[in-house]
């Protein structure tokens, strides 16, 4: 909703093939939130990516969307992620530059359901804080923050708080309330804290963008120079994996389906094509057919190319929920250089993605001699 109005909300659904939309002839006569709605139950976070990607957004309510899981720039950059840690800290200025008055307006706002007229805040504020304020200074300031935003018509204005943020916003105000003198110390640890958490993240995020990016590259590299030498081309294409790859891991669910995206990419080797240049042409598995190449065309190639895509697929393989739990699952931490168990998953994600693009680099050298 926060990206389309009824035309476009109405489109999208068609083309999807949405029972939803048959029902009507025209799209204002479709309800606004119902459509949004139907479509999303149905996407997927890929599927949402390549709708904004082919529908870009003409204009973007309320400076953006700042949610726990998505976030949309005002230019229409949609991101996989959240921003509440943004949030925080703007609530966090807020409150430290104006205390009682600031933290008086946000929850004046909230009181009136997330938007209100300027006088219906004024009401509020007094109720609040026990006393009049005017916060025609203070209420414009908090826009460029992404918390309240000038809204309705010229003639009839009002101030609304986006919905997505509501949540963080009441969390930070009950901080404040509760802590009294004693927040403006206690949330500045925390603030520090949070930001030290946000600057990790970001840092990580950048880097596993980074080597995804190289993988990108490398694959696509080795496709241009196989193809000339062997008048095919070695991967089959698949922007959904490498999309996939890209993302943050933080836990075990999240490492099993990274890998499993890997693993994608890894499986996804011509085999058809690769099988004409074997004896052996009863041989199954990607990894064994690309080994049988290696060895009958390319026999001095590196041998850590196979060794890395095995162990990488005994991590998808030899563990739930893909199959039951196997003692080699242990052995191919090891490979990777861990010793304990459970592993720390975000670092494993990381060391095994190099390990894939260390088999690509190899791979490409092994090609072009």
């Amino acid at each position: 909703m926060r990206l389309y109005w009824k035309d476009q909300i109405y489109k999208i659904g068609k083309e999807l093939g949405i029972s939803y939309f048959n029902q009507f002839k025209d799209y204002w006569d479709i309800d606004h939130f119902q459509g949004a709605f139907e479509i999303s139950k149905r996407i997927t976070d890929d599927e949402l990516l390549r709708i904004v990607e082919k529908n870009p957004p003409k204009y973007i309510s309320l400076g953006g969307f700042y949610g726990k899981y998505y976030t949309v720039t005002e230019e229409g950059k949609i991101k996989l992620e959240g921003s509440w840690n943004l949030i925080r800290e703007n609530v966090h200025k807020v409150l430290k530059n104006y205390g009682d008055k600031g933290y008086a307006i946000l929850q004046a706002i909230i009181n009136r359901g997330g938007r209100a007229t300027y006088f219906e805040i004024m009401e509020e504020i007094e109720k609040i804080l026990g006393r009049p304020y005017i916060p025609s200074y203070l209420l414009p300031r908090l826009q460029p923050l992404k918390l309240v935003f000038k809204t309705g018509s010229r003639r009839y204005p009002d101030w609304t708080m986006p919905p997505e943020i509501i949540p963080i916003v009441k969390e930070k105000l009950a901080d404040y309330k509760k802590l009294g003198k004693k927040y403006r110390i206690t949330l500045e640890e925390k603030i520090a804290l949070e930001e030290r958490t946000s600057f990790l993240i970001l840092r990580s995020d950048r880097r596993i963008a980074k080597i995804a990016d190289e993988i990108a590259q490398k694959r696509r590299e080795i496709n241009l120079i196989f193809a000339n030498k062997f008048g095919v081309k070695l991967f089959k294409d698949n922007e959904i994996a490498i999309l996939d790859i890209r993302k943050l891991c933080a836990n075990e669910e999240e490492f099993n389906n990274r890998i499993q995206a890997l693993t994608t990419l890894i499986d996804e080797i011509n085999v058809k094509e690769l099988k004409k240049f074997i004896r052996n042409k009863k041989l199954n598995g990607s990894v064994n057919i690309l080994e049988a190449f290696l060895e009958e065309q390319l026999p001095n190639y590196n041998k850590t190319i196979i060794a890395n895509l095995r162990n990488i697929i005994t991590l998808r393989s030899k563990k739930y929920p893909i199959h039951r739990d196997d003692a080699r699952f242990i052995n191919a931490l090891r490979y990777f250089g861990f010793r304990k168990y459970p592993p720390d998953w975000g670092k494993l994600w990381e060391v095994v993605l190099k390990k894939y693009l260390e088999s690509l680099k190899l791979l490409k050298k092994c090609i072009e001699e």
